[in-house]
C-alpha cells in the first residue's frame, strides 16, 4: 500500500491509533518533500532519503493502448536487469555472436 511504501522511504513505523505514537516511529529518512501537480493529478515526491527502499515510476500516454505497451517494455527491461544482478553470466543475441564471428 501506499502507506507502507512511505514508511520504507522514511524510516517510519505504521501505527493504528495516534495515541500510541512514539517520537521513534516518526520518519526522518526523508531529505525533502513536495506534492506536485502532473497533468490534473497531484503526487507526493520523497526526495533525498537517507536509505530510500522504495520507488514509483509514473508513466503517462496518449491512450490506454500506449501505456499498456509502455508498462510492459518497462517490466521487460525490469526483469532483464533483475537477471543479470542475480546471474552475472550474459549470452549475447539477437546476431551478435555471428556479427563478432562476421
Amino acid at each position: 500500500t501506499d502507506n507502507n511504501r512511505v514508511a520504507r522511504a522514511t524510516g517510519a513505523t505504521i501505527v493504528s491509533r495516534t495515541d500510541e505514537i512514539r517520537e521513534s516511529d516518526i520518519g526522518t529518512g526523508c531529505g525533502l518533500f513536495e506534492m506536485r501537480k502532473i497533468g490534473e493529478e497531484y503526487f507526493a515526491f520523497f526526495e533525498e532519503c537517507k536509505e530510500p527502499k522504495a520507488c514509483t515510476v509514473i508513466l503517462r500516454g496518449g491512450s490506454k493502448d500506449v501505456l499498456n505497451e509502455i508498462e510492459r517494455n518497462l517490466t521487460d527491461a525490469m526483469q532483464v536487469v533483475r537477471n543479470v544482478v542475480f546471474d552475472t553470466r550474459l549470452l549475447p543475441g539477437g546476431g551478435a555472436t555471428e556479427m563478432a564471428v562476421s
